[in-house]
């Protein structure tokens, strides 16, 4: 393991670390819409809100800003808000048994991935790259997806859950800003590395990496990316 790269233990954080990402070629990869088609922690959430009326009449204003509202940051206050409501008096335990059984069902669903790039990061891999995710959803959740999906890593950087005696608590939301700095706090040289994601949210790790891949990425986010004179290039198109 290199130097700039520590091992948090437990659920603080994870890294699976098999590779000198300072020396070999880095790609680093969002996990929601680039890997799946699909936001998997709003997954987990909404299967708490189904489970309860009552949780899903509190989020709903929240559910409402998070659908409408374009802002990335008004959507993260969203997001934590609805985890909040989504969470509440869950425990550690069941958490993640309810983390590890849906990562491994949208895992084993061929239809909830994007299987181009899942052969792309397998590709790269067999090529000696060094494979890093970098996601907003939660680490449990992420590692069970990727592990039953066959998606190969080499460093997983994803947001932390800590129980509380009110439930279940985003501690470490890596989304937008934090995404980028906890990649830097692991080690992660960015500007040497080629960043693929589908969101605008991404664009403080875009800043500061070497190259940019889009995917599935509409013309508002195209439009976002070029007004920050960020270059890119689309993949699967």
């Amino acid at each position: 393991m290199s130097s700039g790269l520590e091992c948090w233990l437990s659920f603080k954080v994870v890294l699976v670390s098999r590779h000198d990402h300072k020396s070999a070629r880095l790609v680093v990869y969002d996990l929601d819409g680039v890997v799946t088609k699909r936001d998997t922690f709003a997954a987990l959430l909404t299967t708490r809100l189904r489970a309860s009326p009552l949780r899903l009449l509190r989020a709903a204003p929240w559910l409402v800003v998070w659908a409408m509202r374009r802002d990335p940051e008004r959507r993260a206050a969203a997001a934590r808000r609805i985890a909040v409501i989504g969470l509440a008096t869950m425990r550690e335990a069941d958490y993640a048994e309810l983390a590890s059984r849906l990562g491994d069902r949208i895992g084993a669903d061929s239809a909830c991935l994007r299987l181009d790039v899942v052969e792309r990061m397998r590709e790269q891999k067999r090529d000696g790259a060094c494979v890093v995710v970098a996601t907003a959803t939660e680490v449990r959740l992420a590692e069970a997806l990727l592990r039953r999906a066959g998606v190969p890593f080499d460093l997983l950087s994803a947001s932390i859950l800590a129980e509380t005696p009110e439930g279940m608590h985003l501690v470490d939301h890596r989304v937008g800003q934090r995404k980028a700095e906890a990649l830097c706090e692991a080690g992660v040289r960015l500007s040497e590395a080629e960043f693929i994601t589908d969101s605008a949210t991404d664009l403080p790790t875009a800043r500061l990496s070497g190259h940019v891949t889009l995917v599935g990425a509409g013309g508002r986010t195209r439009a976002s990316f070029a007004r920050e004179g960020i270059r890119f290039e689309a993949f699967g198109e």
